[in-house]
């Protein structure tokens, strides 16, 4: 797909913070990177642009080609990065690094260049990577796979899986690994067991890239675009049907805050035996909702749910009442996939409290302000530090530190 951009989309003050990513959209300049092949599908997803970090799809990135006319956008691919500068065989290396070159040549014809352009791939491929037909050689251009191009990849070429990336500076490699994939169908399985199929249940085509230049990237694509749900009260009301099993004791709750780097934190969530952890993103900060969370079961607000964006996939957080109004019901979900992380039944007082001291603990002892505002100012970055912390502690609910969960100081119980 192509995306309508213009200057107004871009930020005023992209921050220069590194963010450590092993897929998802490259904000920062890719020189590092090039030029490179790029072996990618056309059009990219929400989701997988918005995606910071992931096990089985480490190294799909998405990079956007700038496109002309009088309405200029970004084209966006997603797929692997092959750096030149990662290849093995010194010749093929060698007549690739050339390609940029020709392409720039002012006193060469468009025939010219492409024919130059041909001669250089057939040095380094012998014909198995050919120039699409119609394509303009504007730094960032389509071509045509041969029956012996990943073969000749598996031998001699690396993809990028990990990188440091400065929205307001340059992508910097810091991990790679050997091309995998002897045949297209081989890469082709790989990518489409992590992607799947389209809505057709077809599997989308990927297509080499030569990329020296031209790339974009959507810097609007942030917070301001998704806007946070806020809490919501869920339909489910289990006390109009059910009573709690007589004996049935409170789970044993454990609540922690891990902090990260490069705009992560962790929150682990732990009853009996069983812990669901989930990752917080300063992208879609969630600490107000999760605040705001804990103080409407404190007060016995209930029932309550909040969803937390991964950066990827949502976290669903709900606390429904029981017959016992002491008593609640908490559940971790995942949205859209019908999962269950974990479930039982729980103090309200005790969630409450231990929600509360946490935040407390964590604000306090371990938030790093470094690894976490990647939005604000560079000018006015400690400023910014500063608030994101005192906005949490100062809240009215958390200033109650005396472990009081209701207003002025009252454990209020639910009706």
């Amino acid at each position: 797909m192509t995306l309508v951009w213009s200057k107004s989309d871009e930020p005023k003050h992209p921050q220069a913070r590194d963010i450590k990513r092993n897929c998802g959209q490259l904000l920062g300049r890719t020189d590092e990177l090039l030029p490179c092949l790029y072996i990618a599908q056309y059009g990219a997803s929400g989701r997988t642009m918005r995606e910071r970090t992931a096990d089985a799809a480490a190294g799909l990135f998405v990079v956007g080609a700038r496109t002309g006319s009088d309405r200029p956008g970004v084209a966006l691919r997603v797929g692997l990065l092959l750096p030149l500068s990662l290849c093995r065989d010194e010749k093929a290396r060698a007549s690739l690094l050339e390609i940029p070159a020709v392409i720039e040549n002012p006193q060469s014809t468009m025939s010219d260049r492409r024919r130059a352009v041909q001669a250089k791939l057939d040095e380094a491929f012998g014909g198995d990577l050919r120039i699409a037909d119609k394509e303009s050689l504007d730094g960032f251009f389509a071509l045509r796979p041969g029956p012996g191009l990943f073969r000749r990849l598996h031998e001699s070429f690396d993809y990028v899986t990990e990188v440091l990336d400065n929205p307001a500076g340059l992508v910097r490699i810091t991990g790679s690994s050997r091309f995998d994939w002897r045949s297209y169908g081989e890469l082709m399985e790989w990518y489409h067991s992590l992607r799947g199929s389209d809505r057709f249940g077809a599997w989308s085509a990927l297509t080499p890239f030569f990329v020296c230049g031209n790339t974009g990237a959507l810097h609007s694509y942030s917070t301001e675009r998704w806007a946070r749900a806020g809490l919501s009260r869920p339909a489910e009301e289990p006390a109009k049907w059910f009573v709690l099993r007589p004996g049935l004791l409170d789970a044993q709750l454990g609540i922690r805050l891990e902090m990260e780097k490069y705009g992560w934190a962790k929150l682990h969530l732990t009853l009996d035996d069983a812990t669901a952890t989930i990752h917080l993103s300063e992208v879609f900060d969630p600490f107000p909702e999760l605040v705001a969370w804990g103080r409407e079961i404190g007060e016995g607000d209930l029932p309550v749910e909040m969803e937390i964006d991964e950066e990827g996939q949502e976290a669903v957080l709900t606390v429904l009442r029981t017959d016992d109004p002491r008593r609640v019901l908490l559940r971790v979900t995942r949205k859209y996939e019908n999962t269950t992380l974990l479930e039982g039944i729980v103090a309200r007082a005790t969630l409450a409290a231990a929600l509360k001291a946490e935040l407390i603990r964590f604000f306090t002892v371990e938030f790093d302000p470094q690894h976490w505002d990647l939005r604000g100012d560079p000018e006015d970055i400690e400023d910014d530090h500063v608030c994101v912390k005192d906005t949490v502690l100062n809240h009215p609910w958390l200033a109650t530190a005396d472990g009081a969960n209701g207003p002025r100081g009252q454990d209020t119980e639910a009706p």
